[in-house]
């Protein structure tokens, strides 16, 4: 049995349109309590008792030399944590996509994620909106399917159609077919409405929970017990995480980067626990914590500095998964439907499990 912790930084619910804080992440491991809380007291003297922050011990010099020598902890063994780093423009952006145009060209017979072609959909349309587009428009286009999605409704939808069409008007090169179905989509959108796809669409406290899992998977095959820091973003959503942990489930194999996820995820156990009285739950917080202020354009000074020796650190050892914009670029169609894509299939396999008794 292997327990793996997860605590968070970053979380910001559905309201994914935030400047202040741009990422959300996830971090965990499977360093027992013990062995944490013995980490913690040789590296932050003095602090035992109070729940380390990484915000505050970043704003000092003191807590800054603290958190380097704390990193090397890992230099040995960098795979006992990881952390999931979601830009969560780019999901704004990759959610736009995958909840308004997928279902348009799923009716057209095709299979928007075969061979990632849904992610390199969104690489393209998350380039011409940072890249090829006025700033200003893109970044209202952003904003108002953010207000959109969380509280769905016409008159949120009227304004989110009308600023495309404004966009579209003056469309740079490179950013047109993306509008074009865009526009369609909301055009279009009631024949969609009632599949369910946009609830909750802004969510992704499960989704990055289920990228570490890739993880932990690749270190051992399980099964495991997952604690997580008390989390109402997380646990009212439990019957999610319920339906790909259920062992009814149909055993679906997912690629996610250079690992794969084997889904139902071997979790016989989720529990809640409090970060402050938890060793292992403020490793997860102070990674976390790091990690989601790290900006990739940080400017020359003390935080530049302290970023460029975690990197020389182990910290710079750790499993940094990134969730946003790539490389790959749509060109062309997707491919045409020859059976249920992979969400159907995991949606199907979750109708059709057992409900996991209690």
């Amino acid at each position: 049995m292997q327990r793996i912790y997860f605590d968070e930084s970053g979380q910001t619910g559905t309201h994914l349109f935030d400047r202040d804080q741009p990422f959300f992440c996830v971090a965990s491991t499977d360093v027992p309590n013990e062995t944490a809380a013995e980490m913690l007291a040789r590296h932050f003297p003095g602090r035992q008792g109070k729940e380390l922050k990484a915000q505050r011990l970043l704003g000092k010099a003191r807590g800054r030399r603290e958190l380097l020598a704390f990193f090397r902890e890992f230099e040995q063994d960098a795979g006992r944590v990881c952390v999931v780093k979601i830009d969560k423009r780019f999901t704004l952006v990759a959610k736009m996509v995958d909840h308004l145009v997928e279902p348009l060209l799923r009716e057209r017979g095709y299979d928007f994620y075969k061979n990632d072609y849904a992610v390199k959909f969104a690489n393209s349309a998350c380039y011409a909106i940072d890249n090829l587009m006025d700033p200003v428009v893109a970044t209202e286009l952003v904003s108002l399917y953010n207000k959109f999605a969380r509280e769905p409704g016409p008159e949120k939808l009227r304004a989110f159609h009308a600023a495309l069409r404004l966009a579209r008007a003056d469309a740079p090169f490179g950013s047109e077919v993306f509008l074009d179905l865009m526009i369609e989509a909301t055009s279009t959108f009631e024949r969609f409405e009632g599949d369910g796809r946009l609830e909750d669409t802004n969510d992704i406290h499960v989704t990055a929970v289920l990228h570490s899992m890739g993880h932990w998977q690749k270190r051992g095959a399980g099964p495991f017990e997952v604690v997580h820091d008390e989390s109402i973003h997380f646990f009212k959503r439990s019957e999610r995480w319920e339906a790909i942990t259920n062992p009814a489930l149909e055993s679906v194999v997912l690629a996610i980067g250079d690992r794969t996820l084997t889904l139902p995820v071997p979790v016989v156990s989720t529990i809640s626990a409090r970060s402050h009285e938890n060793a292992s739950l403020q490793v997860c917080d102070l990674l976390a914590g790091v990690v989601g202020r790290h900006r990739p354009n940080e400017p020359p000074g003390e935080m530049r500095d302290f970023f460029d020796a975690a990197a020389s650190s182990g910290l710079g050892q750790v499993a940094i998964y990134p969730v946003g914009g790539g490389t790959e670029f749509a060109s062309g169609p997707p491919e045409r439907a020859d059976g249920p894509d992979i969400v159907d299939r995991i949606a199907n396999a979750v109708r059709s499990g057992r409900k996991r008794p209690r």
